[in-house]
């Protein structure tokens, strides 16, 4: 009796260790046997020819034979056979794959396919469809459609964007939509940069998918998605006297720019021999401050002018050196221009209108006119009587 008993409980054991097989019984040395994946086109066009990776993952323990179907329909209903490999005896673990051709049917719609593991049981083939040792079946669906929708999203309003010769406008969305042959290669640009105005432009920062180029060719196997970004920079104008300050530079929206000039700036030659220079005496426009080191939030064109004057100072001096001499010289001149006495006393006086003669007495000079010398008293007239 107890024999009976015994044997009833390995019974009930096996058919609990039977359960989720569907053909057959497990096979001890087939430990694993799992469809990992198949590799396929997301869409096909109808009557055409394509390719399929089937990836089948084992562990066997000492010898299994396994082999690989595909059938139309799903695992519950399942249609005709598509394809089927050769059985391949294996031992140990890895993964079996295989490459099929296929051709897809002449109608458009969604096409259902299954591909089953199967391995060698008792001269049976089955397969796992428990996920401890399998499942040994995937279910796949492929669109067969001659063409494909292929969206660009750039984010952004009125961007051209590019596909082979055609050329087309992002929408108020910021997007672009195409109907486009499959199975083909196709070139996708869209510009660098977008120049709305001349203080405002977008600049293209990449593709959602890591690639950074404006220019990209795209494999359109299906329904298709492009995500692009741009970024916004606006314009600082900088003007200034002084050339060097005066610049235009770019800057993202939000960031800071960082502005710095010197307090004074020598003027160029000649007129720095004399001392002269540039002041600052502040920033104005779109920021006003009084410090040499400004500031500024990007958050829109802007628009700032170093203010410099012209310090004079160092002339000052020289300035009231100079007024002196000229206004020396200017009095001068003039007094020449108006006949005026110049010299000392005893040059006016020899300058004067010379002497007649001298008195033949004294020797002493006597003026034209004079009868008697006033130096001695004689008479200048030698025939005459001499006065005493």
């Amino acid at each position: 009796m107890g024999c009976v008993r015994f044997l009833i409980v390995i019974l009930i054991l096996l058919s609990m260790l039977g359960m989720g097989r569907t053909i057959g019984a497990q096979e001890p040395n087939v430990g694993l046997l799992r469809v990992a994946g198949v590799e396929y086109p997301r869409q096909v066009a109808p009557r055409t020819g394509f390719a399929i990776t089937v990836d089948v993952e084992y562990a066997i323990h000492e010898k299994g034979t396994i082999k690989a179907s595909l059938f139309q329909g799903t695992r519950r209903a399942l249609g005709s056979k598509l394809w089927e490999s050769e059985p391949v005896t294996l031992t140990g673990g890895g993964d079996r794959l295989w490459d099929l051709n296929l051709t897809a049917p002449p109608a458009e719609g969604n096409w259902t396919l299954t591909v089953i593991a199967f391995y060698l049981d008792a001269g049976k083939w089955a397969y796992y469809n428990d996920s401890y040792s399998g499942p040994g079946y995937i279910e796949i669906t492929l669109k067969v459609a001659a063409v494909a929708e292929l969206e660009v999203d750039l984010g952004a309003p009125n961007i051209s964007v590019t596909v082979e010769n055609s050329t087309h406008v992002t929408s108020v969305m910021g997007q672009v939509k195409l109907q486009l042959p499959i199975g083909r290669y196709y070139h996708l640009a869209v510009p660098p940069v977008v120049q709305f105005d001349n203080s405002t432009r977008l600049v293209f920062v990449g593709w959602q998918d890591g690639y950074n180029g404006s220019q990209r060719t795209v494999k359109f196997d299906g329904d298709s998605k492009s995500v692009g970004s741009y970024k916004t920079q606006y314009l600082l104008k900088v003007s200034s006297i002084i050339p060097g300050y005066s610049n235009s530079t770019w800057y993202d929206a939000g960031s800071n720019a960082a502005l710095s000039v010197n307090s004074t700036v020598p003027m160029s030659w000649p007129l720095s021999l004399l001392g002269l220079s540039y002041v600052f005496k502040g920033w104005i426009g779109s920021a006003q401050s009084d410090s040499t080191n400004l500031s500024i939030t990007m958050n829109g064109p802007r628009v700032v002018t170093a203010n410099f004057a012209v310090d004079y100072a160092p002339l000052v001096v020289p300035a009231i050196i100079l007024a002196g001499v000229a206004g020396g010289i200017a009095v001068s001149l003039a007094r020449r221009r108006l006949g005026g006495p110049s010299g000392t006393l005893e040059e006016q006086v020899a300058s004067q209108e010379p002497s007649s003669g001298a008195c033949e007495y004294c020797g002493k000079p006597v003026d034209k006119g004079w009868v008697h010398c006033i130096h001695c008293g004689r008479s200048l007239n030698p025939t005459g009587p001499v006065q005493s």
